[in-house]
């Protein structure tokens, strides 16, 4: 039987670790998939129109500080969601709705750490107005 050294021991273990932390890495660095679904005018005595934008996000994301422009409403599809919007944090879980009023400051955030969050957006605004702004 031949011995092995502690180097040679290590080495698996080294290597499944380093594995494991390239896969994380990987993670962390994955987009999110985001696709609108509808835009289209309202029949209302002022130019108003109808976004509705569909997310797949992954474990831990987050957007930047941003705002709507638009009465917005955000319905969970799938996982758990939390806004923060003026520092109260409200968090929604599959087949509930948050909203937001046009030109509050917020961040949308994946509650997990572990599953993906599915979400759509459903935003009433001027025609022609951007649905998210970023605050800088």
């Amino acid at each position: 039987m031949q011995a092995i050294s502690g180097r040679q021991a290590l080495a698996p273990l080294v290597t499944a670790v380093a594995l494991v932390l390239a896969v994380g890495g990987a993670r962390a660095q994955e987009k999110a998939q985001i696709a609108d679904i509808l835009k289209t005018a309202l029949s209302v005595s002022s130019a108003q129109e109808v976004n509705v934008r569909n997310y797949d996000v992954p474990p831990g994301w987050a957007t930047p500080m941003h705002y709507h422009t638009g009465h917005m409403f955000l319905y969970v599809v799938q996982g758990t969601g939390t806004m923060e919007t003026e520092g109260e944090a409200r968090t929604a879980r599959s087949g509930e709705v948050l909203n937001q009023l046009p030109e509050k400051t917020m961040v949308m955030r994946n509650a997990s750490a572990t599953e993906r969050l599915r979400f759509v957006v459903f935003q009433v605004g001027a025609t022609g107005a951007p649905m998210v702004v970023p605050v800088k």
